[in-house]
């Protein structure tokens, strides 16, 4: 059994050596999504936060044009509600610790 865990985890490292950057920082973040975070999310208008929602082990995202600038909206799900979209310039994201 130890032997067949070695044998994966180096298929593994020779997979991830053989890419290319641009498909390791895909796979990299698609661990993250997988491994998530406790984060509160909040929508500021004006100074002020209008409204604020709780993202429990999971991750907000957002887009990339082709010369990996920010598109304008975070995307996530939240504990309150589901799926929201918010613009990025109006968006603070704090992670919660326990």
């Amino acid at each position: 059994m130890k032997k067949l865990c070695y044998l994966l985890s180096a298929i593994c490292i020779l997979f991830i050596i053989g890419c290319t950057e641009e498909s390791r920082n895909k796979i990299f973040r698609q661990a993250d999504n997988l491994l998530g975070k406790d984060m509160k999310v909040s929508y500021v208008d004006e100074g002020k936060i209008v409204k604020t929602w709780t993202v429990r082990d999971s991750k907000i995202t957002t887009g990339k044009d082709a010369e990996g600038r920010v598109l304008g909206y975070y995307y996530f799900w939240s504990e309150e509600v589901g799926y929201v979209q918010l613009p990025v310039e109006r968006t603070i994201i704090e992670e919660l610790r326990e």
